[in-house]
């Protein structure tokens, strides 16, 4: 029997050690049209004293003055208001509030009394799905953000009751993808035989490991020997598309903080996020993820900007926080100046980090010709929203504001205004939009995310 160059390369351990020189070799062989992708950013608390992102009529409307530096991009967006929190209304939870807020947001699910989502997050499923279809990437997703741990409470789920944690320091994400950036001048990387051996032999353990505990902790253990599994599946099997004319290493991210620096410190919030605008066109320009997740903050999160900014400092709060950070801002109960200004500035801020990752998608060249931004939608959802009340509440469930950027490869017309009503049940529209952006990736069997709602949302066709 004849073999393939593949096959006998698998059988020799050499494929995922080869495989970045055989993509470059097929970048000049084939022409292919450009992967779908999806950036979900999430950012902490909420506007509180904002309905939402816009106002007016679907076609004719304007942008709030929170979301302003957003208007360059005005053209290229959904905006949505009146959305209530995905997955809040449509179960229990131990706290409603910041827990429900920050569970639901991502994963369109309820606690169900076990302080956790009870489900995956949307860039999780996404990426898990992605692999189970055979549409392999060297990394299933990432999650990256300003800060590294998510606590009970966060957004990022890898499954029930498993939190994610993102990585907060470029240098070290940097260094995850560069083994699988293709090489240009025939050298494999060493650091992909390390990786194809340490997972071959995490995973051998892991199984060994598995048949010595009781039927509770071998199903525990199951759940991260298959992630090991399909790790491993990933860089020994993935089938290389011709990178993007972007698809170039970095030699560090671009930033001018050194690798040991205090990237979740607020004072660095800028310089970090410079350093991710770098690497979020690497990823997927070179096709090493088809999913990315960013967190601005963790659910409740005592997030500050750099003292340049000039934030006011709120007094301490029945929370117990003060100062020139977000959190305490929400637990003012008055409309002053202060808290005005405060919470705008965080809303601006996030909104001009999201404008400048949609202004570097824009700019870099892809495969076909266009640019990343064509083929890559770019969701933003947060924590809380607003409710009408005197006082204003810090921690409403309703009107989060939620924005969708990209035209996805035609399949999405933008420009557009989406009025939820504020209800809880416009939080189906949330389910309905999460269920768009799965089917957009690829997987288009997908029908319902999340504890309530099926079907895409059909309104982003036009």
């Amino acid at each position: 029997m004849k073999l393939s160059r593949r096959r006998l390369l698998e059988q020799a351990g050499l494929w995922s050690l080869l495989w970045p020189i055989l993509r470059s070799q097929s970048a000049r062989a084939q022409v292919e049209l450009a992967p779908r992708r999806v950036l979900i950013f999430f950012s902490p608390n909420g506007p509180i004293m904002e309905r939402g992102p816009a106002s007016g009529s679907e076609r004719n409307f304007e942008l709030n003055e929170f979301w302003s530096p957003l208007n360059r991009h005005k053209a290229d967006g959904c905006f949505f208001s009146g959305l209530h929190q995905a997955g809040v209304p449509f179960g229990e939870h131990n706290e409603y509030g910041h827990q429900s807020a920050g569970t639901g947001a991502l994963t369109a699910r309820t606690t169900e009394g076990t302080n956790h989502a009870t489900g995956p997050s949307l860039d999780q499923f996404i990426g898990q799905e992605l692999q189970k279809a055979g549409i392999l990437t060297p990394q299933r997703s990432l999650l990256w953000g300003l800060h590294d741990n998510t606590n009970n409470w966060g957004p990022w789920y890898e499954a029930a009751g498993k939190s994610a944690n993102p990585e907060n320091n470029p240098f070290r994400a940097l260094e995850a993808l560069l083994p699988s950036v293709p090489v240009t001048d025939g050298k494999v990387d060493p650091r992909l035989l390390r990786k194809r051996l340490a997972l071959a032999t995490a995973y051998k353990d892991c199984r060994e490991l598995s048949k010595q505990l009781g039927s509770q902790g071998k199903e525990m253990l199951d759940f991260h020997c298959g992630n090991l599994e399909s790790l491993e599946k990933s860089v020994v099997e993935a089938i290389a598309r011709p990178p993007a004319p972007s698809c170039q290493p970095l030699t560090r991210p671009d930033t001018l903080l050194q690798a040991d620096a205090s990237f979740g410190n607020a004072e660095n919030h800028d310089e970090a996020m410079k350093a991710f605008r770098s690497l979020i066109p690497l990823a997927f320009s070179c096709d090493i993820t088809r999913v990315i997740g960013f967190s601005f903050g963790g659910t409740a999160d005592r997030f500050a900007l750099p003292s340049s900014y000039g934030i006011p400092s709120s007094e301490a709060v029945d929370s117990g926080d003060s100062g020139p950070q977000h959190h305490a801002w929400t637990h003012v109960y008055d409309e002053g100046a202060d808290k005005r200004t405060a919470l705008r500035s965080f809303t601006q801020w996030y909104a001009e980090q999201i404008a400048l990752v949609i202004d570097r998608l824009k700019a870099t060249p892809d495969i076909g010709g266009g640019t990343l931004f064509d083929s890559t939608l770019v969701l933003w959802t947060c924590e809380l929203g607003h409710q009408t009340s005197d006082p204003i509440q810090p921690h409403p469930n309703g009107n989060v504001p939620v924005m969708l950027f990209g035209k996805g490869q035609g399949t999405i017309a933008t420009g557009r205004f989406f009025d939820g009503g504020g209800s809880s049940e416009s939080a189906l529209t949330l389910h309905q939009l999460f269920v768009s952006l799965i089917q957009y990736s690829g997987l288009t069997n997908v029908e319902s995310f999340g504890n309530s709602g099926t079907g895409a949302l059909e309104w982003l066709a036009g």
